[in-house]
């Protein structure tokens, strides 16, 4: 015999404090024995039930627990059993052998964890609770739903889809096949399996044949469920038992109180015909889920379907015989990766189904993919035509792979397949973004952002992609924009989602910010230095990046992730937004604003060929300010925004107020000059030249077209500048203007100085 070490000095702490428990009424000290006590704790049983010493369901009085120590206590927990005839159908018992004592689950979490917290006697505590809820049959809540048996603590797992797997359950019942291969672990004697489950697989001859020549191994799932009860109806699995299956007889005998028995005889009848012809060494793992059907819901399903899986490991045929002793191994199922489970563990609701696309897949496209995708909301479709390059890794939300394996990796298709590996499908499109825009046919886009896609977003920060997709054949036919992008060396993230139908557009938008930048000395400080901090990252063109550490970089992704979680659960909001985050140097926090961004007034000419005018709602309360402040008179001011090539449109987000040498009359405003320039300058340098002036306002005080007076400004202004002057005109009911360009040069002969006038109107009032 063994000789038991004496108990250490914890272990007899201790027992000191749980004699001194006053739900503890005696303690047999068997420690020298196997470093055990006897705890007979008062379960509070109601005066009835006291009187005769036990409930109606048989719980004592006063009940023995069992605490087996081991000399690694206190960082060991003490193993806790019940009496050996504590009636086994109460739920939360803890999944053991029938020949061996019961085991309460009296915590859901970690017993390891209750003993640091409330020691020794918050350990009994529990355990009297448990008990009384037991003795009054409230161990389970049914409002919750039914306990699940109790598969804690096991080594042995089953990876399967168990929504797909509930989804085969029919009136009838039956059985199927899964290809299910495994992984095992060792440590000596110790094991663990883990069967993966495929899909489903007919049993043909030579299937385990060829399995076990390709994958040195044979891992076969057994799936069966219920039908009718001989009453007629479905068979119910009603009673409570506890796990006690340790062989294969066990096994079926516990398929038959589930009404499988006939199902699961009819699959292992048929696997061990197929056995037979089975030669090799190969191991054989034979996994087995007994699907019951309970009264209730399970707790956290929307069914009543209770998913029982084991595993067992056979050497022979007769293994799996009816009456056979091998062991069997319980096993607790496992979620496969998908984007149901994605969703629960986000806290998304279980019907969700978020349509994005994906405008670059590098660094900030790639982490705002894989933070959706992680809550189920992967992007649709992914476009980019770039290749992952070693410096990528710097700061890419993948990890690289052998090089061997990657040459030339297409950044769509490893984002693709890294998506893939979370459970959800998205397509890739290995195209420049700005060649798709500007070449692709309609076709072709609707590939990039199919019918019913909510939105793009742009995480390339190139300019050249926002004014592609502001190209009217583009901007016509494509869903709302969000661009994201982070500037000022990392310290500053942008994240702007267009309006309905795209106005404010992406282009409204990036002015807008500017502004905002602009008139916030912290913003501008940051996002408007010149730190040189561009590094080369090869030899040639197109080797420069910028410099940033990953953490940096990845600071603000999660609350851009959050944004686009929000807007592609809620899409019905009509304004535009822009937020911007200020990042601290440390990392240690984070200030965010949140612009919302009305409509833009549209003023455009009849000829679709002509330049666009987009005035913001903060420059129209400007204007409409300013006329109120002067009844009776023209009044007027210059214009501050940005002009742009590619779509021959002028993005107004800021009005200057007329200088004190301006004259106001009825019939006429002149701009003044006196100190215009000066403020101009003042204003642009702020703004380190991304707003600049591009036009003047005045107002007519009746409806009316431009003067000629306003047609000689705008001629003056077109030759004295390097992009078309623009007049805005603001009648009592709309917006009216001039757009002059000039072609040829004010030094050139007059012949060749030719000025081309557009008359242009609102079109959105």
């Amino acid at each position: 015999m063994t000789a038991v070490e004496s108990p250490n000095s914890a272990i007899q702490r201790a027992v000191r404090l749980i004699r001194a428990h006053p739900r503890v009424t005696k303690v047999e000290d068997l420690l020298s024995v196997n470093l055990s006590i006897i705890v007979h704790i008062n379960t509070g049983l109601g005066n009835r039930w006291h009187a005769r010493g036990f409930s109606d369901n048989g719980v004592l009085a006063v009940e023995p627990i069992t605490f087996r120590f081991s000399n690694l206590y206190p960082i060991d927990v003490p193993d806790v059993t019940l009496r050996a005839d504590f009636d086994r159908s109460h739920p939360h018992l803890l999944p053991v052998p029938s020949s061996e004592s019961p085991k309460p689950c009296y915590i859901d979490g970690s017993p390891r964890d209750l003993i640091r917290l409330r020691g020794p006697q918050g350990l009994v505590t529990q355990l009297a609770d448990w008990l009384e809820k037991a003795a009054r049959a409230e161990l389970i809540n049914p409002t919750q739903g039914w306990e699940p048996v109790r598969r804690d603590h096991l080594n042995d797992f089953v990876e399967v889809d168990a929504v797909a797997l509930r989804g085969r359950v029919d009136a009838k019942g039956g059985g199927t096949f899964y290809q299910a291969p495994f992984t095992m672990v060792t440590d000596g004697d110790w094991r663990c399996y883990c069967a993966h489950f495929i899909g489903p697989a007919t049993l043909r001859d030579g299937n385990l044949q060829e399995w076990s020549q390709r994958f040195g191994q044979v891992g076969l799932g057994i799936v069966v469920w219920p039908g009718r009860a001989a009453s007629g109806g479905p068979f119910v699995a009603g009673r409570y038992q506890p796990e006690s299956v340790s062989n294969v007889a066990e096994l079926f005998a516990h398929a038959k109180s589930l009404g499988v028995a006939d199902h699961l005889k009819a699959q292992i009848g048929l696997l061990q015909r197929r056995l037979k012809s089975l030669t090799g060494s190969s191991p054989v793992l034979i996994s087995i889920i007994l699907m019951a059907r309970r009264p209730i819901d399970v707790i956290g399903q929307d069914s009543p379907i209770e998913l029982l899986p084991y595993v067992v490991e056979i050497q022979r045929v007769s293994d799996l015989d009816e009456a056979s002793l091998c062991l069997v191994r319980l096993a607790a199922q496992r979620d496969v990766i998908s984007d149901r489970l994605m969703r629960r563990m986000s806290g998304k609701p279980a019907i969700y189904n978020p349509r994005w696309t994906l405008l670059g897949a590098g660094s900030v496209g790639s982490k705002l993919a894989l933070h959706l995708a992680r809550e189920g909301s992967a992007p649709r479709i992914v476009v980019d035509n770039g290749n992952l390059r070693p410096h990528n890794f710097a700061r890419h939300g993948l990890l690289p792979r052998h090089r061997i394996e990657s040459f030339n990796d297409g950044k769509t298709q490893a984002l693709i397949d890294a998506i893939g590996l979370l459970g959800q499908t998205s397509s890739g499109f290995h195209r420049d973004v700005v060649a798709l825009c500007a070449l692709g046919g309609d076709d072709e886009r609707k590939t990039a952002w199919p019918d019913g896609t909510q939105f793009i977003v742009d995480s390339t920060g190139s300019p050249a992609v926002t004014d592609a997709l502001c190209l009217p054949m583009v901007r016509l036919s494509r869903p709302r924009a969000i661009e994201t992008s982070l500037m000022g060396g990392g310290r500053v993230a942008y994240l702007a989602v267009e309006g309905a139908s795209s106005n404010p557009n992406v282009q409204d938008l990036a002015a807008e910010a500017y502004r905002l930048i602009s008139a916030s000395p912290t913003l501008k400080e940051t996002v408007f230095a010149n730190s040189g901090d561009l590094i080369q990252v090869g030899q040639g063109c197109s080797t420069l990046t910028a410099r940033m550490s990953d953490a940096t970089l990845s600071a603000p992704i999660p609350a851009m992730a959050m944004t686009l979680s929000r807007m592609l659960n809620d899409d019905s909001v009509n304004d535009g937004e822009i937020m911007l985050g200020e990042i601290d140097e440390n990392l240690l926090g984070q200030q965010w604003t949140r612009q919302v961004v009305p409509s833009f007034t549209i003023v455009a000419g009849a000829d679709v060929a002509a330049p666009s005018v987009r005035i913001s709602a903060h420059v129209t309360g400007i204007i409409d300010r300013a006329i109120c402040a002067r009844p009776n008179v023209e009044t007027g001011g210059v214009l501050m925004g940005r002009f742009n090539e590619t779509t021959n449109s002028f993005h107004i987000v800021d009005a200057i107020p007329p200088p004190t040498d301006s004259e106001f009359s009825a019939s006429l405003f002149l701009l003044g000059i006196e100190g215009l320039a000066q403020l101009l300058q003042s204003y642009i340098d702020r703004a380190n030249g991304t707003l600049f002036p591009v036009g003047t306002w005045h107002n007519h005080l009746v409806e009316s077209s431009p003067s000629q007076t306003d047609l000689a400004t705008g001629v003056q202004m077109a030759f004295a500048q390097m992009f078309p002057a623009l007049i805005i005109i603001r009648t009592p009911e709309r917006f009216h203007g001039l757009v002059v360009d000039a072609v040829g040069s004010a030094e050139s002969a007059a012949e060749s100085a030719v000025a081309q006038v557009v008359t242009i109107s609102e079109v959105n009032s």
